[in-house]
């Protein structure tokens, strides 16, 4: 970087918002995904004016930037694959307005998740996506991504909860688009759309019950008999999560018995609702559980077994970890006509490529993690474990599925692309993308 650049960067964004040093760099060149390239430098504007200005000035200077959240991607979409400029939002952090009139709420790309759904729960309201990562994760990044999370199931994604953009296209030019109401169909969709500024959310009233169900199942079919029947029915869970065989094990591992032995699949099924319909729902899950053949059914009567349960929920992450040194973790999606094929035929390919696969996730929309654990860095990237990927990927296209449900393509499964999109709609991704971003400064080489 020169000192004509230098000069420009320090003087639009303030001396303690541009960082050039390799050493002050160097955090700012990884995400999730553990790939790294260190930035020529950091660019950590506070309002939309200075991203303009260092927008139109990387245009002009052929210079690329890298758009970032809080870096909790895991396929490396916030890498500078070519060096460059990281731009990150983390100061553009504030919420600018909440109507719970007219239910939206403005908010910059930069605040974090839950920071949001704190303020928003005091009016009694919520965001709906709800990411594993929305404690540390920016409604920015969750936009990017399209992250949603278990409520995903009844409250839809991201893409379901935007109302409209303000963004910043790649020659450094401000657009808004969008609407600040529930219908509104005048001109092109445009929200979803590359360096956000503001973002204007839909926000829901919260209803006046959560009821919690842990229900243990000794076949993985019984299960996914449940989810099938659930989701036919007029109660839509809040969310409904999966665990397989292996998942069950490893969290029997952390917290000793927590399971029964007898269980071979378990659900968490969650619904919010109004006290009226408490009884109604708690009869009809009883019902199911003794029609699908369910071993054990856990209703949780308070935030202390609701919190429980979550617990052994979300103890898996460390426990996958434990259990291998190494994990590919993929965000598939299939129908949940298709579940049960899916599983059975995964655990198929992992036995026949000598690699453990555990898989659990949010079962309610067929979005299921499948976690490849491996014992190294060498066998990551072998040719055996490739080969396993590679079928696990065709079987979600043969049962009319999607290779990514919230995590994205970025650098990690770029060159998978070509299994679900056709080289003729590709080629008309990029040339839409190079109206927005004529100079191919913005993030590029992802996806494509």
């Amino acid at each position: 970087m020169n000192k004509s650049q230098i000069t420009f960067f320090s003087d639009v964004l303030g001396k303690d918002n541009f960082y050039y040093h390799p050493e002050d760099c160097w955090a700012y060149g990884y995400d999730n995904s553990k790939l790294h390239v260190l930035p020529d430098g950091v660019l950590l504007p506070e309002n939309s004016s200075q991203v303009q200005k260092v927008v139109k000035f990387c245009y002009e200077n052929k210079i690329t930037i890298s758009p970032r959240g809080r870096g909790t991607g895991n396929t490396g979409g916030s890498i500078p694959k070519k060096k460059g400029l990281v731009l990150s939002l983390e100061r553009m952090n504030k919420i600018l307005s909440i109507n719970t009139i007219d239910r939206y709420c403005k908010v910059e790309p930069g605040i974090l998740n839950k920071d949001l759904q704190i303020e928003l729960s005091k009016n009694n309201f919520f965001w709906a996506p709800d990411p594993s990562s929305m404690a540390y994760s920016t409604i920015g990044g969750n936009i990017a991504n399209n992250s949603a999370g278990p409520r995903a199931i009844k409250y839809g994604t991201p893409r379901d909860n935007i109302l409209g953009l303000k963004f910043i296209d790649g020659l450094g030019v401000s657009h808004s688009v969008g609407v600040h109401t529930s219908k509104g169909v005048v001109g092109l969709d445009l929200t979803r759309i590359l360096v956000g500024s503001e973002a204007t959310l839909k926000i829901l009233p919260k209803k006046e019950s959560l009821m919690t169900f842990e229900i243990c199942f000794k076949k993985t079919s019984h299960s996914i008999d449940f989810i099938k029947f659930v989701m036919e029915k007029n109660h839509t869970p809040y969310s409904l999560e999966y665990l397989d065989k292996l998942s069950i094990k490893l969290i029997n591992n952390m917290m000793q018995g927590y399971f029964s032995n007898e269980t071979e699949s378990a659900l968490i099924c969650e619904f919010d609702c109004n006290n009226e319909e408490k009884e109604n729902i708690k009869s009809f899950i009883r019902e199911l559980s003794e029609k699908c053949f369910a071993v054990k059914m856990k209703f949780a009567k308070d935030k202390e077994n609701i919190q429980k349960i979550w617990k052994a929920r979300k103890s898996l992450s460390p426990a996958l970890r434990n259990f291998g040194g190494y994990k590919i973790n993929e965000d598939v999606v299939v129908p949940i006509t298709n579940l049960n094929k899916f599983l059975k035929k995964v655990v198929e390919i992992g036995n026949h490529h000598n690699i453990q696969i555990v898989n659990f996730g949010h079962a309610g929309n067929g979005n299921i993690h499948v976690n490849l654990i491996l014992d190294s860095e060498q066998e990551k990237n072998s040719e055996n474990t490739k080969s396993c990927l590679l079928k696990i990927f065709n079987l979600v296209i043969e049962l009319n599925g999607t290779l990514s449900g919230e995590h994205g393509i970025g650098i990690i499964k770029k060159e998978y692309l070509n299994i679900e999109v056709d080289a003729i709609t590709t080629d008309l991704m990029k040339k839409i993308k190079s109206q927005f971003d004529p100079g191919g400064i913005l993030n590029p080489d992802k996806s494509f």
